[in-house]
């Protein structure tokens, strides 16, 4: 069934600073406008706690993770923070969970980074199980669950959104989640991108236009064009040296950059990944540029297949209520039928 008619949604990302400013942060976004607040999570704040922060501060506010690796918590934890952010927000959490990277999962957490698509696959459907509120007991290849029930309810079901950047992930996504979160992909890749996951769900009897596209957007808003994308190079750069986002930029027409930051991590050669960070990769990346250019990129997306566009700015902390307002209202009055997945691939509005 289609989608009855509405607008796309500017959101924000958190951290920015320290957990004493995230409420404070997140009330500057939606005074100006901003509908949503999503959680991001490398090595700084934790989600869920920042999360259940922002539901004291803005009630009503739709609040999700973009997002938190799947393999760092147990099922069981995931599923109690959803249930509790769930009754917190009175319905409107979205539990948004990722595969992360070797580095997080394996070095830093101590956890197996083998079998991707199966532990993916296997978290969703014990997730579901376990936030439906039924007594789970599962044995997969990967988890094993023996009679966990949720000691209290969630408010309605709790949509489980999945960050996906190839293929495997993305088609998963359309067969088993309610929305997918990209990241670094830019506007030009996303009929290639959300078409893996329209052929997942229609490969699975779903329909597509149910699924939600959710894109973290990082934001260098710059007079200087070069300054900006020196900046992501620094901050992001690392990023494409990851399996998992230097195969999808190689998949998505950055095949040569993708290739050298690939050969030179492997050598250890820091300057060589540097030098793979070309300006045409950080643009793929981020969006960076002035005022004018900032607003018209990311309306470009929302018109491409995102329904909701999560700003998340590169800039100190003192400097993003001036930079969400320089934003805001870039998507005035934009009304797209479809949900993203058929809007970036059937080419209809």
């Amino acid at each position: 069934m289609e989608r009855a008619e509405k607008n796309v949604r500017l959101g924000m990302t958190l951290p920015l600073g320290g957990a004493d400013k995230a409420v404070e942060l997140a009330k500057a976004a939606v005074a100006r406008g901003y509908e949503e607040i999503w959680m991001a999570e490398v090595n700084g704040g934790d989600s869920y706690a920042l999360a259940g922060a922002v539901a004291q501060g803005l009630p009503g506010t739709r609040i999700g993770t973009a997002v938190v690796p799947a393999q760092t918590r147990t099922p069981m934890v995931h599923a109690m923070a959803a249930m509790t952010l769930s009754q917190m927000t009175k319905g409107n959490f979205i539990l948004g969970i990722g595969l992360s990277s070797p580095n997080i999962v394996q070095d830093w957490a101590g956890q197996p980074f083998d079998k991707p698509l199966t532990r993916m696959r296997e978290h969703v459907e014990v997730l579901r199980q376990m936030m439906s509120g039924k007594k789970t007991s599962y044995e997969g290849k990967t988890l094993s669950v023996k009679g966990f029930r949720l000691g209290g309810a969630t408010v309605g079901e709790v949509p489980i959104y999945l960050g996906a950047l190839n293929k495997g992930m993305l088609r998963l996504t359309g067969a088993l989640c309610d929305g997918v979160c990209l990241n670094m992909v830019p506007e030009s890749a996303l009929p290639q991108v959300l078409g893996e996951v329209r052929a997942g769900a229609e490969e699975a009897g779903r329909d597509p236009n149910a699924i939600e596209v959710v894109a973290r957007l990082h934001v260098v808003m710059a007079d200087d064009p070069d300054m900006g994308r020196n900046l992501i190079r620094t901050v992001f750069g690392a990023y494409a040296a990851t399996p998992g986002y230097n195969k999808c930029f190689e998949w998505i027409g950055y095949a040569d950059e993708a290739r050298q930051i690939r050969e030179a991590f492997a050598k250890g050669d820091r300057a060589g990944v540097a030098k793979g960070v070309t300006d045409r990769l950080c643009e793929a990346m981020a969006v960076v540029g002035n005022r004018e250019t900032v607003r018209a990129r990311i309306r470009a997306y929302a018109e491409a297949g995102v329904d909701v566009c999560v700003v998340n700015p590169i800039a100190d902390p003192s400097a993003v209520p001036q930079l969400l307002e320089d934003i805001s209202g870039c998507l005035d009055g934009l009304e797209l039928r479809n949900s993203g997945v058929m809007r970036a691939t059937s080419g209809g509005s």
